[in-house]
């Protein structure tokens, strides 16, 4: 299966003429022009009263407190939060009194219809999902439910009650699945070929985003994100994993094992403050209809990241490969092309890979100090 990137949702969505005989092929490139001129949106820009109301999906996960946070430092908004009401408030703690918080889930229409009507958004970052591709193995039809019904969820809450909104939807560098290294930097024109049920679910999730806009005109951008990360975050990605055990080890609380899955992949990362940032300026500045890469434009090396890790760390360790740590399938490198994003909005990282370790590291610290009472 090979799905095109971006710009040409009109082809692809009325009848999919890119099917191919041999091999199910659909191609939707970028020579389509785009349904509803920019000039549409601009004059059914739904703001009103000088308050720009936005909601945010997904607010306890990686990116939805640092996505809050920086909006909170733009005048003229009001924060809405879509949250599952069984969702670790942790993350969102410093945020309660500053922001709209409406509790549901997101596979209950009702309880996200009900959000989108009481919001009355004019700006939707969908980031609800289930995120990790591990867990999608052991959770396919979970993860299915999680990102396609839950995203269909969204848009028909958004096409009933505020159909001219702009609406972001969330996906991941796991739709192009695996790459050679020839085919690197990976732009948003490279064929999709999804290797786990998290990278399905994701590109179904952005084809119905795309639909919204070919069928009905909503002002709907994609993002395929590849690797974002920063506090606040569980421990189930990389760099979570190697931090929060080396914090353990320091206290004493695990033995000096580093247990690590594969350490050649190389993957592109991407600071939490930076991509909350850049989500903004998408909004805001972006195109209908399109997708873009939200990526640093850099690989690293897993091993890479472990040897910062240990070398960061205040005791010395051992690393050690665990058989329950490796996927059925790894893509070998996953790097983007953000050129695309940075002449759409002017966007380009500020925090590189050794400060986002030394951040994450740091805040594991905090929190088993935090549990320990200390």
């Amino acid at each position: 299966m090979m799905i095109g990137g971006t710009g040409a949702t009109g082809a692809a969505m009325a009848g999919w003429d890119g099917w191919d005989d041999g091999g199910g092929l659909i191609d939707i490139g970028s020579t389509v022009p785009h349904p509803f001129p920019q000039t549409w949106y601009d004059s059914h820009d739904c703001n009103s009263g000088g308050v720009m109301r936005v909601l945010i999906t997904g607010i306890t996960g990686p990116v939805g407190s640092f996505l809050a946070d920086y909006l909170l430092t733009i005048p003229g908004l009001e924060i809405h939060a879509f949250k599952r009401w069984r969702s670790d408030p942790r993350p969102i703690e410093h945020l309660l009194g500053k922001i709209t918080i409406h509790e549901g889930d997101i596979e209950d229409a009702f309880s996200v219809d009900r959000a989108v009507a009481t919001a009355r958004p004019d700006r939707i970052f969908h980031l609800a999902a289930q995120s990790y591709p591990s867990a999608s193995w052991d959770a396919p039809i979970l993860t299915m439910r999680a990102n396609v019904e839950g995203t269909l969820n969204l848009l028909e809450a958004a096409r009933r009650h505020v159909p001219h909104a702009r609406i972001h939807i969330a996906g991941t560098s796991a739709e192009y699945g695996p790459v050679r290294p020839d085919e690197v930097p990976i732009s948003e024109e490279h064929p999709l070929r999804p290797a786990s049920p998290y990278g399905v679910s994701k590109v179904a999730a952005e084809l119905s985003g795309l639909q919204y806009h070919a069928s009905y005109g909503m002002h709907v951008i994609v993002t395929r994100s590849f690797n974002h990360v920063g506090p606040r975050q569980g421990d189930r990605c990389s760099i979570q994993t190697f931090c929060r055990q080396m914090a353990l080890i320091e206290v004493g609380k695990q033995a000096p094992i580093m247990y690590v899955g594969n350490l050649s992949p190389k993957r592109d990362f991407t600071h939490t403050r930076d991509v909350a940032r850049a989500l903004w300026l998408l909004l805001e500045h972006g195109v209908p209809g399109e997708v873009y890469n939200l990526c640093s434009g850099n690989a690293v090396r897993i091993g890479d990241i472990v040897d910062m890790v240990v070398a960061m760390g205040r005791v010395p360790v051992t690393v050690q490969v665990d058989p329950s740590r490796l996927r059925p399938v790894d893509e070998p490198i996953l790097q983007g092309d953000n050129r695309k994003l940075r002449a759409a909005t002017g966007w380009q990282p500020e925090i590189g890979i050794e400060q986002i370790v030394a951040e994450v590291l740091d805040y594991w610290r905090q929190q088993l100090a935090i549990t320990d009472g200390r």
